[in-house]
C-alpha cells in the first residue's frame, strides 16, 4: 500500500467473535509460517476461547506454544503490568521486546484486544497517544500490530479516534488503505484542528475527482459502444468516428491505423483521423523509426509523455515528424497484417496515461482485431469462392466439351454395330450375343454422355428464373410418363400445386426424374407415388413420396454423387447422373433437396422452392 505513513500498524474493528477471530487468526498464522514471535493479549476473550479459535483455523497451539513462538498474555500482564498504563512506559516494553525477538525470530507481530481501556481509567486521549506513537515505533521496525476495537464496546467516537490514528483497517473481513489516517504529529500537535480541516477537504477533493473520472470514463464508454453498434456506418466511418474520440480522450491531435512488420521492420499508415504535415496514408517507414515499435514489442498497451526524458528521441517519428506524445496498441490480426491502433500529439504530456485510458485504447484495439480479422475473413471466402467458381466453369466446359465430343464417335459406334447385327445372317449365337452385349455397352455410354451433357448445362444453358406453375409442370411430367405409369400400374396423386420461381425446362426434368425413379424403386406392388406441397416463408417444400423399397440411412449421403448406384444394373437399370442432375437443378434455384427413407418403408424426396413472387394465385 502506498501513503506517508504505510507502517505496520493496523486496527481491526470487529462486531461479533466471528468477525474478529475471522481476522486474526489468518494473521497470526501468517507471522508463524514466516518464523516470526506472534504475542496475542487477551481481553474479552480468555486464553482458551483464544487458543480454541486458533485451533480450528489450523494453527498447531500446543507445537507453536512449545518453540516460544505463539504466546498467550493478559492485558494485565502488558499495558497494565506496573499497576496503571504508561505510555512512554509501554514503547520502553516494545523496545525491548522487538529486540529480543529480533535476535531469534524474522520479526514481532502483535494481536491485542483493546476492550480494557474503557474499564481501567484510561483516557482516550492516551490510548490514541499511545497508538499513534505504536505508529512512529513500528514504523522502523520488523513488527507489526493489529489492534482489535469491539464496535459494539466502544462510543462512535472513540472508533473515530481509532480510525484516524491506524495507517491501516480491517473491516468487514477486508484490509484496506486509511485515506483518514491522520499521522502522529498531526494528531497529537497543536495544529491539529487546522491538519484535520486540511485532510478533510483533500478527501473532499480526492473523492469528487474519482467522481468525475468515473462519470468521464461511463460516457466516454457509452459513446465508443454507441459508435461500434451503429448498423448504418460502415468499417471505416466506425474508425474514424473512433479516431475523433479518442483524440478527446487522451486530449491528442490524431488518431491512425497503420500495417505492421516486425520481421520486416515496416512501417505503413493505413488510414488517418486528420490532417498532418509529414503523415499520411500510404507513408512507410522503418518500424523502429516509429513509437509503434514500442507496444509492437510489449504487445500491449504503450504510452510516451516525454520522448527526451524517456530515450525515444532518436527515432525519425520524433525527429523528423514532430511527435512528442503518443499512446498506442498492437493488433495482431489472424490470417492477414498485423496493426497498431495510436494516437498521438505534438506537446510533451505532464502526466503520464492513466491506467483508464490505456484501458480504453486496449477496448478499441480489440474492437479492431474483430473487424479486421471478420473482413479478412469474407475476403478469404471471397476468393475462395471465385476459384471455385472458375474451377466449376472450366469443369463445367471440359464436362460439356467431352461429352459432347465423344456423342459422334459413340453413335457411330453404336451404329456400325447394330449394321453388322442386322447383315451377318451367318453369325453363331455366341457372336451375336457379344454383338449385342456390345450395342447395350454403348447405348449406356451413349445414355451417360447425355446425363454429363445435361448435368453440365445446367448453370450456362439454363433459361432465367420465372414464375412458374408447378401443375403445368407436372402434367407434362405426367404425359411424358404416361406409358410407364399404365405399363407398371402406377398411382400418381397430387395435392395443388404452387407457382415458384424457376426454370421451367429444369423442373420439369427434376420431377420427371424424381417420379420415375419412384416407379422404379417400388418392388411387388404397383407404384404409389404421391406429391405434395407446403408452404415455408419465401419458401415452398414438394415432397415425392413412394412405397417402394426404400434407402438405408448410411446410404443416403451416397445418392446424389455423380454416377454413385446402390444397386447394381442387373436388379435397377440406370446411369447414376439422376439424382445428382436433381440435386444441381435445386441448387441452381436456391434451395435444397433431401431423402427421408429406411428399408421397406418407402422414400420421400422434398425440395425446396423459391415462391413466385409476381403474379397467379397459390394454393
Amino acid at each position: 500500500m502506498d501513503g506517508e505513513f504505510c507502517n505496520d500498524h493496523l486496527a481491526l474493528i470487529y462486531e461479533s467473535p466471528a468477525d474478529q477471530f475471522a481476522a486474526v487468526v489468518p494473521f497470526l498464522r501468517q507471522g508463524l509460517e514466516r518464523g516470526e514471535r506472534c504475542v496475542y493479549v487477551t481481553d474479552e476473550a480468555s486464553e482458551a476461547e483464544v487458543r480454541a479459535a486458533l485451533r480450528d483455523g489450523g494453527i498447531d497451539v500446543e507445537s507453536a506454544t512449545e518453540s516460544g513462538s505463539l504466546v498467550v498474555e493478559t492485558f494485565q500482564d502488558t499495558y497494565l503490568r506496573d499497576g496503571a498504563f504508561d505510555v512512554d512506559g509501554m514503547m520502553s516494553f516494545y523496545e525491548d521486546v522487538i529486540q529480543e525477538t529480533t535476535e531469534e525470530y524474522e520479526a514481532f507481530r502483535l494481536a491485542a484486544e483493546m476492550s480494557w481501556i474503557l474499564e481501567d481509567d484510561v483516557s482516550i486521549e492516551d490510548s490514541m497517544a499511545y497508538e499513534s506513537k505504536v505508529n512512529e515505533l513500528f514504523d522502523d521496525e520488523d513488527a507489526i500490530a493489529v489492534c482489535q476495537y469491539d464496535r459494539t464496546e466502544f462510543p462512535a467516537e472513540v472508533i473515530r479516534d481509532v480510525v484516524r490514528v491506524h495507517p491501516h483497517l480491517i473491516y468487514d473481513n477486508t484490509v484496506c488503505h486509511n485515506f483518514y489516517y491522520t499521522p502522529p504529529e498531526e494528531f497529537c500537535g497543536p495544529n491539529r484542528p487546522a491538519h484535520e480541516l486540511d485532510r478533510m477537504l483533500g478527501t473532499l477533493l480526492d473523492r469528487t475527482e474519482a467522481k468525475t473520472e468515473l462519470r468521464d470514463r461511463k460516457r466516454y464508454q457509452q459513446r465508443q459502444n454507441e459508435i461500434i453498434s451503429d448498423p448504418d456506418r460502415s468499417f471505416e466511418e466506425k474508425l474514424d468516428a473512433l479516431f475523433d474520440l479518442g483524440c478527446e480522450r487522451f486530449d491528442l491531435e490524431l488518431g491512425g491505423i497503420s500495417r505492421v512488420d516486425p520481421d520486416e521492420d515496416r512501417f505503413v499508415v493505413e488510414r488517418l483521423s486528420g490532417d498532418h504535415d509529414r503523415f499520411e496514408p500510404g507513408v512507410e517507414l522503418p518500424l523502429s523509426e516509429t513509437f509503434c515499435a514500442l507496444p509492437v514489442r510489449t504487445e500491449s498497451v504503450t504510452g510516451v509523455t516525454d520522448p527526451e526524458l524517456e530515450g525515444h528521441d532518436d527515432i525519425a517519428s520524433y525527429r523528423e515528424f514532430d511527435v512528442r506524445a503518443y499512446l498506442g496498441t498492437y493488433i495482431e490480426i489472424e490470417g492477414g497484417s498485423d496493426r497498431t491502433f495510436a494516437f498521438i500529439g505534438s506537446e510533451t504530456r505532464d502526466e503520464p496515461f492513466s491506467a483508464d485510458e490505456r484501458e480504453f485504447l486496449r477496448s478499441m484495439g480489440q474492437w479492431a482485431k474483430y473487424e479486421l480479422e471478420q473482413h479478412e475473413r469474407e475476403r478469404e471466402l471471397e476468393r475462395t469462392v471465385d476459384r471455385l467458381e472458375t474451377s466449376n466453369e472450366r469443369l463445367e466446359q471440359f464436362a460439356y466439351a467431352a461429352s459432347h465430343d465423344m456423342q459422334e464417335p459413340l453413335r457411330m459406334v453404336s451404329s456400325y454395330l447394330q449394321l453388322i447385327e442386322r447383315r451377318a445372317d451367318d453369325l453363331s449365337g455366341e457372336t451375336r450375343e457379344f454383338l449385342s452385349f456390345a450395342i447395350d455397352g454403348a447405348d449406356r455410354m451413349r445414355a451417360m454422355v447425355d446425363g454429363l451433357l445435361a448435368y453440365s448445362r445446367v448453370q450456362s444453358d439454363g433459361d432465367p428464373l420465372e414464375p412458374v406453375d408447378l401443375e403445368d409442370v407436372l402434367a407434362d411430367v405426367r404425359s411424358d410418363l404416361q406409358l410407364r405409369l399404365e405399363e407398371t400400374d402406377a398411382d400418381l396423386d397430387a395435392e395443388p400445386l404452387p407457382r415458384v420461381n424457376g426454370d421451367g425446362e429444369q423442373l420439369q426434368q427434376l420431377f420427371r426424374n424424381l417420379i420415375e425413379n419412384a416407379i422404379t424403386y417400388s418392388g411387388d406392388e404397383p407404384p404409389q407415388v404421391d406429391v405434395t406441397a407446403e408452404r415455408d416463408g419465401d419458401e415452398w417444400t414438394i415432397s415425392v413420396h413412394d412405397e417402394g423399397i426404400g434407402i438405408d440411412p448410411a446410404e443416403q449421403d451416397r445418392i446424389f454423387d455423380l454416377f454413385d448406384r446402390l444397386h447394381s444394373r442387373e436388379a435397377y437399370d440406370g446411369t447414376g447422373i439422376g439424382l445428382a442432375l436433381c440435386e444441381r437443378i435445386v441448387e441452381r434455384h436456391g434451395g435444397e433437396i433431401r431423402v427421408d427413407s429406411e428399408p421397406g418403408e418407402g422414400s420421400t424426396f422434398s425440395v425446396t422452392l423459391p415462391a413466385a413472387t409476381t403474379g397467379g394465385t397459390d394454393p
